[in-house]
């Protein structure tokens, strides 16, 4: 018995599809993020998660979680008087699509936010994570760490 060329088609697309989910579910992994002041005291610090979705989606967009802290306990040195700023740019190649900004002043604060094009077209190939510290006063010092780059996997 002979069938018809698309039943053989479909049965091996059928077979092959599960050896390809888990590609697929691989390539959805969130990339981890670092950035600090860039002092020795550690007072500016932000870490977490960059998930880009997989696959074809509506609005690109890249998924941010995790937290920015200023002055934790973790830091060797006296509270300073000082805030810290997190800056996240997302670009498609090198035209800035998003920017968000978070401050922390003595507190961690967490980070759970979406990057994206306000037109909601172009996709986003990179972000860049900065921590700056800020005086508190109108006249003041500020420095800022080194930025750190992450691409899309």
């Amino acid at each position: 018995m002979r069938l018809p060329v698309h039943l053989v088609l479909g049965a091996l697309v059928a077979a092959a599809l599960p050896a390809l989910q888990p590609v697929a579910a691989s390539a959805q992994a969130a990339v981890r993020f670092y950035a600090d002041s860039g002092d020795s005291c550690f007072h500016g610090i932000t870490e977490g998660t960059l998930d880009w979705p997989a696959g074809p989606v509506i609005r690109p967009t890249v998924k941010v979680d995790g937290y920015l802290s200023d002055d934790a306990a973790l830091s060797p040195c006296a509270r300073d008087g000082m805030y810290s700023s997190a800056v996240f740019h997302a670009y498609n190649g090198t035209t800035l699509v998003d920017s968000e900004t978070y401050k922390a002043d003595d507190a961690q604060v967490p980070l759970s936010f979406s990057l994206s094009d306000p037109a909601g077209v172009a996709a986003i190939d990179r972000v860049v994570v900065q921590v700056c510290r800020f005086s508190g006063s109108p006249i003041g010092v500020s420095y800022c760490g080194k930025a750190a780059e992450y691409k899309m996997p």
